[in-house]
Formats: structure tokens, sequence, C-alpha cells
């Protein structure tokens, strides 16, 4: 991908442009005026160029992510011109496929939801549709999981608010290990690297088989981990995290 133009200069555009250039990318990336400050920043510290505007984005580039907030997406698009069959990534909710493509006929269009782990390469980004351009822009950033319908792709957004929750449940770990006499960097470190070796466990295991084995392959009678996990399974404590998922799956 020559030139990768982004329309819209928030938090999204700020995590991707890291994420693209800490994973080697070094094509242009031109970015529009709007948040002024921010645009300059992201220019100066990753090698962007700011254009005069949005439609000066789209006229740079050979593919165009579109990171405005949500609301405004669809009205940005509409202002725009695209050329026939141009990769444009849409990275909103409360859009559809169909309402883009009204939006800007003629375009070849994705929808991605990538996480703000991009800007460290450890993105977990769902596309819709599959499309081999895209997979390989954010493939650049993390791992891609291309969805062969919007249904499938609603349910993996929802599911990457999981990550943001893991935080809470970090915090809670760590304070726990606090009042027990650890140091705070100290139960701050244990909890961050214990999570991303369940992570690296998890992601390299059998995906058909349960992500518990290690649980109760480990978890037996007698054990730490039984004596916890006993508190925990006596509370329902992960029933409320698949409900939660739930509602997340009803919002997006």
């Amino acid at each position: 991908m020559a030139t990768l133009g982004i329309v819209g200069t928030g938090k999204l555009a700020a995590f991707l442009v890291e994420g693209l250039r800490l994973g080697g990318d070094d094509g242009e990336i031109v970015l529009s005026p709007r948040n002024a400050d921010r645009a300059r920043l992201l220019a100066d510290l990753f090698r962007c160029r700011v254009a005069e505007d949005n439609q000066a984005v789209v006229d740079a580039a050979d593919a165009v992510v579109i990171a405005t907030p949500p609301a405004h997406a669809l009205a940005t698009m509409r202002e725009l011109r695209f050329r026939p069959g141009m990769l444009v990534v849409c990275c909103a909710i409360d859009v559809t496929l169909a309402e883009l493509r009204a939006a800007a006929p003629g375009i070849r269009v994705v929808r991605a939801m990538p996480t703000a782990a991009s800007a460290f390469g450890l993105g977990s980004t769902p596309i819709c549709p599959p499309d081999t351009e895209a997979r390989l822009l954010f493939a650049k950033v993390g791992d891609v999981h291309a969805c062969a319908d919007e249904a499938i792709f609603r349910a993996a957004t929802a599911l990457t608010v999981y990550h943001l929750w893991a935080f809470a449940l970090m915090e809670q770990v760590a304070q726990a290990g606090q009042a027990a006499g650890l140091p705070r960097e100290l139960a701050v470190s244990l909890v961050a690297g214990l999570t991303r070796t369940a992570g690296a466990y998890a992601a390299a295991a059998d995906p058909a088989q349960p992500i518990r084995i290690p649980l109760d392959e480990n978890g037996t009678e007698g054990t730490m981990t039984a004596d916890g996990l006993a508190v925990l399974d006596a509370r329902d404590a992960f029933k409320p995290w698949g409900e939660a998922v739930a509602a997340a799956v009803r919002r997006a």
C-alpha cells in the first residue's frame, strides 16, 4: 500500500499511525487537518503529512481509513469524492456496509474495529468483509480476524471491549496483592506478566478445546488455585462476564 490516507485525527488515528511505524511500515501516511494539534504531533513523531482538507487526503491516497467519531462517519463520506474501486476502511460502530456503500457508491468498503493495542503491534482487529488489502494493512499492527458477515463482525466487535474490562480485573487483583504486602510496582508487574502469559498460552492452544484446560489441570483439590476458584465459583463470578458480553453485542 503506497499511500494511506486517514480522515479524522483522534485517538484511533494516533494508535494506528504509531503501530504502523512500529511495525516497519515506511509508506506515506496523509492525515486530515482536523484536530490540528494532534495532526501536527503525529506528523512530527511518525513522518506523516498533513493535508489541506479531507478531500486532499482522499486525492493523495491509495486507500483511506475513516477514523472520525462514529456519528460523523456517514456524513463525512458523503462529502468526499472517492475513486471507483478505492479501498475505504470505516472504523465506526452504528453503521452498516449498506449505509457506507450508499454514502459513497462505487468504492470497496470494509468495516474494521482496531483497538488501542495496535499502537504496540498487539492489536486484534476484526474486519468485514474479508479483504486482502485491508488484512495486510491491519496485520502490520497485530492479528486480523476476517468476518464473513456483519452479524459475526458485530459479535467480534463486542468482544474487543473485553480487553478493556480486563484492566479493571487486573487492578482489583493488584490491589489485593498490595493488601497482602506486595509493593505496588511488584503487584502491577506480576499481574501484567501473568495476564500476558495466560493470553499467550490461550493463543497457542487448540481453539477447538476449552480455553480453561490449564486451570482445570492445575486447579486440583488442595491447591491455592482450587481454594481461590472455589470462592469465585461460590459467587458465580464468571456468569456476569458472559452477561456483559451479551450487553456489548446488543449495543454493537
